[in-house]
């Protein structure tokens, strides 16, 4: 065979490997899976808590381990798995990440509420553990879906911590059908971010007097 035709050879079974590829990559019948977003709370809904002029950021959520994915999380006994088909609109730590920081702006009781990564100058930090956030098969044919954050506000001048907020929460679904079940995990979630918010303010109204000490400023009530 001359190098001519070896060639062209050569190129051609290139050439329908290619196109087996791209058959297989791109013209897959694979269902895409469903996306599901968890909203935050309304504004207004924490009521009765103080209102503090303070920056606060909210860390990248640490999870227990096999909770921080896109996938679904169901418990099943002490059985880990996944719901299959659907997943959330990004990673778990971006969900609840973003749910937090707009429930606790939308409530409008700091002056700003940012995600840590945004490098906003701020004067607490708030370091987020999520320890559930799993649907569970526990009693009867519909699961619930369980929510638990803990929250360490660290006062940034000298990195004390301040307080240490957690809530806890169990939504149960309707049916026993993904909508519902993403739906009663935004309840649940939702549940904790304003019980969060609501700890969080009453802890940053508190430690006020430590922080202006510590700035050097008067803790005496201002002239009129």
């Amino acid at each position: 065979m001359s190098t001519r035709m070896r060639t062209g050879w050569v190129a051609a079974v290139a050439a329908l490997s290619c196109t087996a590829c791209t058959s297989s990559l791109f013209d897959s019948e694979l269902p895409v899976p469903s996306a599901y977003v968890i909203a935050s709370a309304r504004g207004g809904t924490v009521t009765g808590a103080p209102s503090t002029p303070v920056d606060i950021s909210i860390g990248r959520p640490d999870f227990s381990p096999g909770l921080d994915s896109e996938r679904i999380a169901v418990l099943k006994g002490r059985e880990l798995d996944y719901f299959r088909g659907v997943r959330w609109g990004g990673r778990t730590v971006e969900v609840v990440q973003n749910m937090l920081v707009a429930t606790m702006n939308d409530q409008q009781l700091f002056r700003s509420v940012t995600a840590e990564q945004s490098r906003v100058a701020n004067d607490y930090t708030l370091d987020v553990e999520v320890r559930n956030f799993e649907a569970e098969y526990a009693q009867g044919p519909t699961p619930d879906a369980h929510v638990m954050i803990i929250g360490r506000l660290i006062r940034v001048a000298d990195r004390r911590l301040v307080a240490t907020v957690s809530s806890d929460a169990r939504v149960s679904a309707t049916e026993d059908r993904m909508s519902a079940v993403a739906a009663a995990f935004e309840g649940a979630a939702q549940k904790v971010a304003v019980d969060l918010t609501r700890q969080t303010a009453v802890a940053v109204a508190e430690d006020q007097p430590a922080l202006r000490k510590l700035r050097g400023e008067s803790n005496e009530p201002r002239p009129e």
